[in-house]
This record gives structure tokens, C-alpha cells and sequence, in this order.
């Protein structure tokens, strides 16, 4: 019992420690007021409150304006990308070999391949092969520029592959180890190479008589 009465009396102490009163009153300022002026106290600090909470939305309202305009510009570049691409725009990616390996579990799995534009970031998904078709996401960015390709791009060690001969070709292979309780493709290998687009360089076909 004596318990209890303790527990109590902390409990009112903390909570009138914690109140917070109209108008940032101390506790002696807001009980040396009478009932009429606190009313009064109460309906300014309300009328503050509501006047701060439309403020607040009105800004979460902009931000959300401004990043979903951000997103629906970016869709409208990567579409208008697509349509009138030349060469150098896009890079055609394939990935095999090594294994899928998540939550410290080694699996098999089935080849990728795709497409990724200048400045895109995408998602990919690879799924495991076998019985249990577990899929996972990897995040892949191309550079504005489109000579870096970031694999895995939002792990703690992505894949960074740079452009050398992207025009023949080039074979990359990921990090041999896997992160610690995430996803990862160790041992695999990525190719990329310029996707076949117009003006590519001329090749020159040499025929043997």
C-alpha cells in the first residue's frame, strides 16, 4: 500500500512538472489568474494553436506540391529520354552467375536483364530459383552523365561500375561478399554495354573473300 502511494504521488508530481498552461504561463502566473482570465487565456492560446496548425499544413502541403512536381518532371524527362534517345542515352544491363544471397543464406537465381536511362534509378527485381520463388529488389542508378552505373545503390557498398568501353562492352563482377543481413549478389557478374541507338559510331564491315 505504501507502495502505491509512492508510485502516486511521483505520477502527479511528473505530470504537473510536464503541463504546459495557456499563453506559456508558469504553473504560479496561470493559478494566481481568475477563472474569467483563464478562460480568456485558453481561447487565445486555441486560436494560436489552430491559427499554427494551418501554417504547418499549408507548408506540408507545399512540400508534398514541390516533390511530387519533382517526380512527375522526372517521369516526363525519362519518357521524353525513351522516346528520342540517341546513342550513349541508354545502357542495356545483364546480370547472371554467383547467388542471391539474404538474410546470410545463399540461393540460386534467375538472370536479369534491362534497360536504364541516363539519370534513372530503378528498382530490379531477382528472384530466387527453385521451388520457393522469393523475390528481392535491387536499387541500379545511371549517372546524369551515363558513364557510372551504381548496383545495389542504397546498400552500405554499392557496385560502382565506370564507363571504359561501354560501346563493346564491358563485364563487371559484384562485391565477392555479401552484406551482413541484407541483400546482395556476390560473385555475380553485370554487363553493360550502349544500347544500339542512332548516333552510334559507324562500324565499318570488313568481308573476307
Amino acid at each position: 500500500m505504501y507502495k502505491i502511494i509512492i508510485v502516486s504521488f511521483l505520477f502527479v508530481v511528473l505530470c504537473g512538472c510536464a503541463a504546459r498552461y495557456p499563453m506559456g504561463l508558469t504553473h504560479e502566473q496561470w493559478v494566481a489568474l481568475s477563472p474569467e482570465r483563464q478562460a480568456e487565456y485558453r481561447a487565445r492560446q486555441y486560436e494560436m494553436d489552430a491559427r499554427l496548425r494551418q501554417v504547418q499544413a499549408a507548408a506540408r502541403a507545399e512540400r508534398e506540391w514541390q516533390q511530387q512536381t519533382i517526380i512527375e518532371a522526372d517521369k516526363q524527362r525519362l519518357a521524353d529520354l525513351y522516346a528520342n534517345a540517341r546513342y550513349g542515352d541508354i545502357v542495356r544491363v545483364s546480370i547472371e552467375g554467383g547467388h542471391l544471397e539474404y538474410y546470410n543464406r545463399r540461393h540460386a537465381y534467375h538472370p536479369v536483364a534491362f534497360d536504364i536511362a541516363r539519370g534513372e534509378v530503378k528498382d530490379i527485381p531477382v528472384t530466387q530459383s527453385g521451388q520457393i520463388q522469393q523475390t528481392v529488389t535491387f536499387r541500379v542508378r545511371l549517372s546524369p552523365d551515363g558513364n557510372t552505373l551504381f548496383f545495389n545503390d542504397n546498400s552500405q557498398r554499392p557496385d560502382v561500375l565506370v564507363q571504359r568501353d561501354w560501346e563493346m562492352g564491358q563485364t563487371y563482377a559484384t562485391s565477392s561478399e555479401g552484406i551482413a543481413g541484407g541483400f546482395s549478389l556476390p560473385g555475380a557478374t553485370i554487363f553493360v554495354k550502349y544500347k544500339d541507338l542512332p548516333g552510334g559510331p559507324e562500324r565499318i564491315i570488313i568481308e573476307r573473300r
